[in-house]
């Protein structure tokens, strides 16, 4: 078996790009994991959908991803001429977390792919992943504006929901009901500067406090 070594990854549900990164999320340092190349088709599947692998690709990979601390029960870097994907698996076989690796990484392995064997891999598809139409970021200003907005009617605070809807829309109006019922509604249109500065205000207003 074939293994990479020194690579930071980010692992999550869906597939974010190294650009779409937090700083609040976790990365973990792998030391070694093992390197499984892959036709393109493969990757594109593995990439696009939740799957589950055999038992004996599980058991091929049992705890030989090491990492700064401690292991990993299963998990492997499967690359093709088309790019790469850091998968963590259940004990099952089905995929439970995925990572991208940064550019340098990416660069590297393509490097080495003209040494490597392809190997074929067995895998059922279980569904498919529904694709992020926007950025992360964007979807984490929607997702906390909306807890605010909701936090906010739960508590009866009118003086903030009017004043939030006076720097949205610059403007006001009498139904407390109607001014969500607006904020929430603009927010599935999308992410602008607007937002984006409501966003920014909301939490001025907590370091403040």
């Amino acid at each position: 078996m074939n293994f990479y070594y020194d690579i930071i990854v980010n692992f999550q549900e869906n597939n974010y790009m190294f650009y779409e990164w937090e700083d609040d999320d976790v990365l973990d340092f792998i030391k070694k994991i093992p390197l499984i190349q892959v036709t393109t088709k493969t990757l594109k599947d593995l990439v696009n959908n939740n799957f589950m692998v055999d038992k004996d690709f599980l058991t091929s990979i049992h705890k030989k991803t090491k990492l700064k601390n401690g292991t990993l029960e299963y998990a492997a870097l499967f690359v093709s001429k088309n790019g790469t994907l850091v998968v963590e698996f259940a004990q099952n076989g089905s995929s439970i977390a995925r990572s991208y690796l940064q550019v340098i990484d990416e660069c590297h392995i393509q490097d080495i792919l003209y040494t490597l064997p392809t190997d074929k891999l067995n895998y059922k598809i279980i569904n498919k992943i529904i694709e992020n139409k926007g950025i992360r970021k964007e979807e984490i200003i929607k997702k906390f504006i909306n807890l605010e907005l909701n936090t906010l009617y739960k508590n009866k605070d009118w003086e903030k929901i009017v004043f939030l809807y006076n720097e949205w829309f610059l403007k006001t109006k009498s139904n407390v009901a109607e001014m969500i019922q607006d904020m929430q509604n603009k927010l599935k249109s999308g992410i602008t500067d607007v937002e984006v500065k409501i966003y920014e205000l909301i939490k001025l207003s907590y370091s403040n406090v």
